[in-house]
């Protein structure tokens, strides 16, 4: 089965964005086509940011992750939000231009 395509989610919905439960595992690809890193923060149980790392210009990062596990995507140069990503049923592309 081929991966979907995710869409961003405004970053105004950022506080009320938050992890619900752990039950079913998917895997998020996220593809950088940007001319600046991407900063990955998963929003926790609480809607809090925790910090997974960039994904560099061109680059190409895989993440394992949970359906109900929002994440938000921050742009290093600029620091502004890209949007919020909510994984879906199965693997998902996260395409960001």
């Amino acid at each position: 089965m081929m991966p979907y395509f995710i869409q961003p989610i405004h970053p105004d919905n950022e506080p009320g964005s938050r992890s619900v439960n752990g039950d079913k595992a998917v895997k998020l690809i996220f593809i950088n086509n940007r001319a600046s890193a991407v900063r990955l923060w998963w929003l926790d149980y609480n809607g809090k940011r925790v910090d997974y790392g960039t994904v560099g210009d061109g680059e190409i990062k895989e993440m394992d992750t949970y359906v109900t596990h929002p994440w938000v995507l921050v742009d290093e140069s600029s620091g502004s939000v890209l949007g919020i990503f909510h994984p879906g049923p199965r693997t998902g592309r996260v395409i960001l231009i």
